[in-house]
């Protein structure tokens, strides 16, 4: 992909981050979420949905391992930092022809690729959903995609 390439599909993930927030969030939520995760993977995968640092959903599906584990560990460290999901990142860095290791504010292990969106509860990011087990950008669209299918359910 091309830099403007990256920065147009930064901006679509924008828009589904603005798109997708919540009134408020709770453990019914949470579990609604990731069992909607659970059903609709097409693959193993391990799925962890945070609010306030405290886990509110966590599943490793069988064939899953501690690496999906250390890979959402370090999507989650990068939407912390951000406040943005972590395919946000990873587009807007390439967007601006940019490392996350030539940036002097991370300090941390994270990552920049796709399976960390954040819960917004209006514009202030409170946790996040995360997946790891897919294609990067594929466990961001399972994300996304059942936030869009729970939202549509509910109207």
């Amino acid at each position: 992909m091309t830099p403007d390439q990256h920065a147009a599909r930064r901006a679509d993930i924008e828009a589904e981050e603005n798109r997708l927030t919540f009134d408020r969030f709770d453990f019914a939520q949470a579990w609604a979420i990731g069992q909607a995760l659970v059903a609709a993977t097409p693959a193993p995968v391990a799925i962890r949905i945070v609010v306030g640092g405290r886990v509110l959903f966590a599943a490793a599906l069988d064939g899953t391992s501690a690496s999906n584990d250390a890979w959402l560990d370090l999507k989650f460290a990068a939407l912390e930092h951000f406040g943005r999901s972590s395919l946000w990142l990873h587009h807007d860095l390439r967007a601006r022809e940019r490392t996350l290791a030539a940036n002097p504010s991370v300090r941390r292990p994270m990552a920049d690729h796709g399976g960390v969106f954040p819960i917004r509860i209006g514009a202030q990011t409170v946790g996040g959903i995360g997946v790891s087990g897919l294609p990067h950008e594929a466990d961001h669209a399972l994300i996304v995609g059942v936030l869009d299918q729970l939202a549509q359910a509910a109207h």
